[in-house]
C-alpha cells in the first residue's frame, strides 16, 4: 500500500508542527551514528485514537527522505530505525479482533492539522510498515489480551525489549 501524497503531506505537516512547537532544538547525531527511535503507544486506540494517529504520523515522518514545505519539498535525514512498541491497551492497534482491523471499510479517525479526517489507523500503520518502520509488541500485554497473531509486527522477546530501550537514541511515549 502506497501512502497518498495528501496523507504524506498531512503527516509531514503535523510532525513539523509538533517539532516546531518544542522550541529551537539543536540537531545532534548519536554517538554510534545510527539513529534509533522508539515510539511507545500505551493509549487504547479504540477509546482515544488521537495518540495513535499522532504517533504513527510522527513515525512515518521520521522515515521520509523529504517533507513538503510550502509548494515544494525539502530533503531531510531519515532515522535509521523507527520501532513502534505498542504496550498495555495500545496493543489493540495490532489486535486482529479489534474493530480497527475488522471493519470492511475502516473508519477515518486521523486528522490533518487543518482538521480534515484523512486516514484510518490500519492504513497509517500499513504506511508506517511499508516505509520501513518496525512493529515490536509487548509480549506480556499481547498475551494478557489473547493476541497471538497480530496484524502487524510480532511479539518481542526479553532480549529485544532490553536492547530496544538500551540502545534507543530517542523514546517517544503516547
Amino acid at each position: 500500500m502506497k501512502a497518498s501524497p495528501s496523507l504524506l503531506f498531512a503527516t509531514a505537516a503535523l510532525a513539523l508542527g509538533v517539532a516546531g512547537s518544542v522550541g529551537n532544538a539543536v540537531a545532534a547525531s548519536s554517538e554510534d551514528g545510527v539513529e534509533q527511535v522508539v515510539i511507545s503507544i500505551k493509549t487504547n486506540p479504540l477509546t482515544d485514537p488521537e495518540p495513535s494517529c499522532v504517533a504513527l504520523q510522527i513515525g512515518i515522518n521520521l522515515l521520509l527522505t523529504e517533507v513538503p514545505v510550502g509548494t515544494g519539498s525539502v530533503a531531510v535525514t531519515p532515522a535509521d530505525r523507527v520501532v513502534l512498541f505498542p504496550t498495555v491497551d495500545g496493543v489493540e492497534l495490532v489486535n486482529p479482533d479489534s474493530p480497527i482491523n475488522k471493519r470492511p471499510k475502516p473508519k477515518l479517525v486521523c486528522n490533518t492539522p487543518a482538521g480534515e479526517k484523512t486516514a484510518p489507523l490500519s492504513g497509517l500503520l500499513q504506511n508506517f510498515v511499508d516505509l520501513g518502520g518496525e512493529v515490536l509488541i509487548c509480549p506480556l500485554c499481547a498475551n494478557s489480551r489473547g493476541i497471538t497473531d497480530p496484524t502487524q509486527g510480532r511479539n518481542a522477546n526479553a532480549e529485544e525489549v532490553h536492547n530496544l530501550f538500551l540502545f534507543a537514541d530517542k523514546v517517544i511515549d503516547f
